[in-house]
């Protein structure tokens, strides 16, 4: 009976479904053919019929992943048409600033929510009115709620006729792959482009807001929070990282994010016990500067020299904008690196299993994070990995260790790759990866620092002749 009302696998819906799954290109490498039919139906009416008909124990692997992401587009599409009664009620009670309180107030009421998530809700809705192409590509589920709220957030000093122009980008290229913490370092990257004048000025009063803050919590606890800039603050993690490790011992029951803790106050008690000169001498950047741990910025050489405005990278921060980079650079270690006509690192390569300072230098500002789909590690924090994997009996005969050959993986996702549950192998451009159900997943690389790439082709690939790069080894906050 369930069948019949809704639609099963055997109706109309379920052939027309099948045809358009075998006339569509495959994007997993999808042998199953319910997960064919199911990865071909767009978020809607018709995907819950066929998911909701289904029985999930009679389904394969591969069906059962295309089950749940069905089920992903379905929400995706269900929030796109709470949205469009959102917007429907907002538009019956009036544009002011009250109409959009009272039905905040309406919808926490009914649907038991804070006010925050009340707020989130609405303001999501009269955004996607706003921009018709996200609340279309949220419908028929290509982005989940996350990415169209980012999407949808228009940076400060960012024209709305420029972020509507970025978010169509956005939506025709390969927003569907990125995450929503990718995609919201496009937003940032594009607003320190199109605006750096006045992205200088909103940078200036943010710094001059510094500060630091104790908000006391119960059972004898405290918050310590910090406002610093980016590089200050990658300062502090850096370095908090490194003592913490230094600090662990053989009989040490401690997790790490408890021996940070300890570490923290216990810089603050050794400085408070040496007296008021020793924290005077580190506040003005004074001995002992050359200890700090390190912060690592790569940027484009036309850049770094002043010649344009592009945005530099920050190792586990992100985009920043040209102006702070070139500060960072007057109190930084500068390597280059060069790139080939397609915007492609130099080979280099060592016929040992290690590679040199030089060549890993290179892979990490090359891939920049994990090379997994998705993982947002900084390349400096992770291992550099074999593609394929290292022949010791063949150590003399070949060189393995190649820049072709190497990319930095996480510890979680490197020990995925060596156990076999996943697979890797290289694509132009890019990598994919194989899950155990044989989803193929390509994580495409970002366009290298300093490069241009033209309008409309495809992420990875960059025109134009030979571009240096420059990484940066800071070893402090520049001023």
């Amino acid at each position: 009976m369930f069948e019949t009302e809704c639609g099963g696998p055997g109706d109309e819906a379920g052939d027309e479904a099948a045809h358009r799954a075998a006339q569509l290109p495959d994007d997993h490498g999808l042998l199953d053919a319910t997960a064919r039919r199911l990865e071909a139906l767009p978020g809607g009416i018709e995907l819950a019929r066929e998911l909701f008909a289904l029985d999930v124990a009679d389904v394969s692997d591969q069906a059962l992943i295309e089950v749940i992401a069905g089920f992903e587009r379905v929400a995706s599409a269900a929030v796109a048409r709470q949205n469009h009664a959102l917007s429907e009620l907002l538009a019956r009670r009036g544009s002011s600033s009250r109409a959009f309180d009272a039905v905040v107030d309406e919808l926490r009421a009914r649907l038991s929510i804070t006010g925050r998530a009340a707020e989130t809700k609405v303001g999501l809705a009269a955004a996607c009115e706003s921009y018709p192409e996200v609340a279309d590509a949220l419908a028929v589920g290509p982005i989940d709620v996350r990415r169209a709220t980012v999407l949808t957030e228009r940076q400060p000093g960012v024209s709305e006729t420029e972020h509507r122009e970025l978010t169509r980008d956005l939506l025709d290229g390969d927003a569907e792959e990125r995450t929503a913490p990718q995609l919201k370092a496009d937003v940032r990257r594009h607003a320190l482009t199109v605006s750096p004048e006045a992205g200088a000025l909103r940078r200036e009063a943010e710094y001059a807001a510094r500060h630091v803050e104790v908000e006391p919590l119960a059972d004898a606890m405290a918050r310590v929070t910090a406002y610093l800039r980016a590089d200050d603050a990658r300062t502090v993690k850096s370095c908090l990282d490194r003592l913490a490790d230094a600090a662990r011992t053989d009989t040490d029951t401690r997790t790490v994010d408890q021996r940070r803790a300890d570490v923290f106050v216990g810089l603050f008690s050794g400085a408070h016990e040496a007296g008021t000169d020793a924290g005077r001498t580190a506040a003005s950047g004074g001995a002992g500067r050359s200890a700090r741990a390190q912060v690592h910025v790569t940027i484009g050489a036309d850049t770094l020299l002043g010649l344009d405005d592009e945005p530099a990278e920050m190792d586990g921060y992100g985009p920043i904008p040209a102006d702070l980079a070139r500060r960072i650079a007057q109190d930084a270690t500068w390597r280059g690196l060069f790139t080939d006509a397609n915007g492609e690192f130099v080979a280099l390569g060592t016929k040992a299993y290690r590679p040199g300072v030089v060549l890993s230098r290179t892979v990490r500002a090359r891939d920049v994070r994990c090379t997994f789909p998705g993982c947002r590690q900084p390349a400096v924090f992770c291992d550099l990995d074999h593609l394929d994997a290292y022949d010791a009996t063949d150590a003399d005969a070949r060189v393995q260790t190649t820049e072709v050959n190497l990319h930095p993986l996480c510890r979680r996702h490197h020990n995925l790759k060596t156990r076999g549950i996943w697979t890797v192998r290289r694509e132009d451009p890019g990598r994919t990866w194989i899950a155990p159900t044989a989803h193929r997943y390509t994580r495409r690389p970002d366009p290298p620092l300093g490069t241009r790439r033209r309008k409309g082709a495809p992420r990875g690939r960059t025109g134009g002749g030979p571009e240096p790069r420059a990484d940066a080894d800071d070893t402090g906050p520049a001023r």
